[in-house]
């Protein structure tokens, strides 16, 4: 386990998730934390993106991991093309996102699609060092 040092850490959001999701800055990358609560609602989702867009640009960063819970069931197609055209807020970003037990869907592929479409590489893991190592191994800091 690596020790975290914790004047390297600054939270953008509140440690009680009550919008749904959390912003922090550790180390070398801009860490989202998303709760079972958090509404994928393209109102939600530009909140989301403008935060992150901050902590990318404060820290000189373009990476980021996100943590936690993927909102449950279908979303509407035009729903992910929205989401992955947000994602693109942040140019050049680098998006991993760890989730335990994910397994890729049509919506996700898509997702990956239209976020490279603008520029932005996302990537979808099971395991929270990997989605890391590949981070850290694919942008320059």
């Amino acid at each position: 386990m690596v020790e975290q040092n914790l004047e390297s850490t600054l939270w953008l959001s509140p440690l009680v998730l009550d919008r749904g999701f959390g912003v922090q800055f550790r180390d070398d990358h801009v860490h989202v934390e998303l709760s079972k609560n958090f509404k994928p609602e393209k109102g939600h989702r530009q909140e989301l993106w403008n935060v992150i867009g901050d902590a990318c640009e404060r820290h000189d960063s373009r990476r980021v991991l996100v943590e936690g819970v993927l909102p449950e069931g279908e979303r509407e197609t035009s729903d992910v093309i929205d989401a992955g055209q947000k994602t693109a807020t942040v140019p050049h970003l680098w998006l991993a996102f760890a989730i335990p037990d994910f397994q890729p869907t049509a919506q996700t592929e898509l997702y990956e699609t239209i976020a490279a479409s603008r520029g932005v590489r996302v990537k979808f893991f099971t395991n929270r060092e990997r989605a890391l190592n590949w981070l850290r191994q694919n942008t320059p800091q």
